[in-house]
């Protein structure tokens, strides 16, 4: 299977918005713990010492805000990673999961249709 990878800076299908929330993901046996810096529907951008590079597979688990539980990705591959920071997609998620994830989005980010943002 060939790595999934996207260039720094790349359009995106869906906007991110800024959010500061706890992250903790799993590569085989390394697990570690990050924050989120910004989100989307489709990805995160995080921040951790965990040593990723592109095409690495993670689990992600994802404390939202004034959101419990937690939410699991259970399948996110790295996009990019540059120094401390990575990009990741969204690939595998349970529907709930992704349900809450698009509300808790939507949010935030406010409509992109009528301009109208929080």
């Amino acid at each position: 299977m060939k790595p999934h990878r996207k260039l720094i800076g790349e359009s995106r299908a869906s906007e991110r918005v800024p959010i500061q929330c706890s992250i903790v993901l799993a590569s085989g046996i390394q697990v570690g713990e990050g924050q989120v810096l910004n989100m989307s529907d489709r990805g995160c951008l995080v921040e951790s010492s965990v040593s990723v590079k592109a095409g690495d597979y993670l689990q992600l688990r994802l404390s939202l805000p004034e959101s419990e539980p937690s939410m699991r990705v259970s399948r996110a591959a790295v996009c990019w990673a540059q120094g401390f920071r990575f990009g990741v997609e969204f690939l595998g998620m349970e529907e709930k999961d992704r349900a809450r994830l698009n509300r808790f989005v939507t949010t935030q980010g406010g409509d992109p249709w009528t301009g109208v943002y929080h």
